[in-house]
């Protein structure tokens, strides 16, 4: 097939090299070179099918040495198909992968900001762990999704980590990931061998990397601590200097094992926190933190305290909840939709998820919400309502499992919160569609998802008797609507 992505003729010329004006599939047209690395070069370009308020993408481009690779190919497209199920604040969004007069490109979120190398170059030095958390726990989360999707990173490092101008941490090039029981499957011509590239950092490699063994979580493991250790003290946990140099193509780990260095201790980490880190730097998997997530929850600068009796924080929560509802009345609908969504979930899980599952959630929301805010005074009202409650992964759904899943009080408070600010950008969404004299029936439709998730909106409910009167058909007739009238959760009388 000639335009299979996956097939490539190793003696074919290398494309022309692409300059500023270019367009690919008569879609993206080139801006200029953004940046370079191992498996490529990536550019700025202009989406001419994409909304004109934000048409910017990356364009991430196979390098002529892996483009005579004969698993180049295989390699991002399989980092465009692994990334593109992948939903996640802290993992990059990868829309799509595409071939066209030799070029062969993943197209991405366009980000503005720096690498996370940049970062540590220009601010050299050590750092104390409060003031690196953010990026470290961001990575933290970032890579414990990862595994949770049963996929190891086996590349993670510095200028793998993006740093976004609006103060997000995005982990990025997932070239040579590959899932955890992919070596499970018996040899073959068709099956993708991440270690043929040879694209692995050695600076951040585990020994078993370097040994040829199947990777693990375990080696991302020994990765981020390497990068952790970097943000402390400035420099390699087995090297003196920073990442720039010779050190960058040395086998530090199996060096250090071979000399059996210790990482001196970083000033100010102590105790359980430097246990932990000392611990991912482990030589032997054996020696790391069982998961990703036990090594942020032994390093966090401040440790969550858990009740010795969970029940009574329950117990207490149900009583405030009904004497809340007993003055009802001289509640402002926002708190009254808080108590009743505390109310209905009152109820401590059977078996709760652990604190940093719930912040994964907790943020996974709030994330959704900011993007939902930026969409509405985008005008994007259709990825405003995927974002905060159609999709799978949805705002919604986020907190809907902590109410559901945590056993913290504090936790299900911010879920209610949130819960609150996605029928606010609803109400919102609605306002600026009413003002620009949007559709009705299209209108109803973001105004029945916003009642959806909290029926005592009163603004939203009246835009909903509003529309009921402007529509031929009756609010009934739209789909979002039919289900809220016929259940009585609404009444358009």
């Amino acid at each position: 097939m000639a335009d299979d992505a996956t097939q490539i003729n190793s003696a074919a010329p290398s494309p022309a090299e692409l300059r500023p004006g270019d367009v690919l599939r008569g879609r993206f047209v080139i801006e200029r070179l953004i940046g370079e690395g191992g498996m490529g070069k990536v550019f700025l370009a202009v989406d001419r099918e994409a909304d004109q308020s934000n048409p910017f993408v990356a364009l991430k481009m196979l390098g002529d040495s892996f483009r005579q690779h004969p698993q180049s190919l295989k390699a991002l497209r399989r980092e465009a198909m692994q990334s593109r199920r992948l939903n996640h604040p802290n993992i990059v969004n990868v829309y799509d992968f595409d071939r066209t007069d030799g070029h062969v490109f993943m197209v991405m979120e366009y980000m503005q900001g720096l690498s996370l190398e940049d970062h540590l170059q220009r601010n050299p030095g050590t750092r104390k762990l409060t003031e690196v958390w953010h990026i470290v726990e961001a990575c933290g989360r970032g890579l414990h999704y990862l595994h949770e999707q049963h996929i190891v990173h086996s590349d993670f490092k510095p200028s793998n980590v993006f740093l976004t101008e609006e103060g997000e941490v995005k982990v990025l090039d997932l070239g040579i990931a590959r899932t955890v029981d992919e070596t499970r499957v018996a040899g073959g011509t068709t099956r993708f061998d991440p270690d043929a590239l040879g694209a692995m950092t050695p600076r951040y490699a585990s020994c078993e990397m370097f040994e040829g063994l199947t990777p693990t979580p375990h080696d991302d493991l020994f990765a981020l601590g390497c990068v952790v250790y970097e943000l402390l003290t400035g420099s390699h946990p087995y090297e003196g200097g920073p990442a720039d140099g010779a050190g960058g193509h040395r086998p530090l780990a199996l060096e250090a094992r071979a000399a059996r260095k210790t990482p001196k201790r970083p000033r100010g980490l102590r105790g359980r926190r430097w246990k932990a880190l000392s611990s991912a730097l482990a030589f032997s998997r054996t020696g790391r933190p069982p998961s990703v997530q036990h090594f942020l929850e032994e390093l966090a600068p401040t440790r969550r305290k858990s009740s010795p009796l969970p029940w009574i924080g329950t117990t207490i929560l149900v009583l405030v909840v009904a004497v809340a509802v007993a003055v009802n009345l001289l509640r402002s609908p926002d708190e009254r939709f808080i108590e009743a969504l505390l109310e209905q979930y009152a109820e401590a899980p059977d078996t709760p998820m652990v604190p940093a599952q719930v912040d994964d959630y907790l943020n996974q929301g709030d994330f959704f919400v900011r993007q939902s805010q930026r969409a509405v005074q985008l005008g994007d009202y259709d990825r405003v309502a995927a974002m905060l409650l159609t999709s799978p992964s949805s705002a919604y759904q986020a907190y809907r499992l902590v109410l559901t899943k945590s056993d913290s009080s504090e936790a299900k408070a911010r879920a209610a919160d949130g819960m609150l600010q996605i029928s606010r950008v609803f109400r919102d969404a609605a306002s600026a569609m009413r003002a620009a004299n949007e559709d009705p029936m299209i209108t109803a439709r973001t105004v029945c998802n916003g009642l959806q998730v909290n029926r005592f909106d009163a603004e939203l409910d009246g835009y909903l008797r509003a529309l009921n009167d402007e529509i031929p058909t009756g609010i009934s007739s739209v789909t979002a609507c039919r289900e809220l009238v016929g259940s009585g959760r609404v009444s358009i009388l």
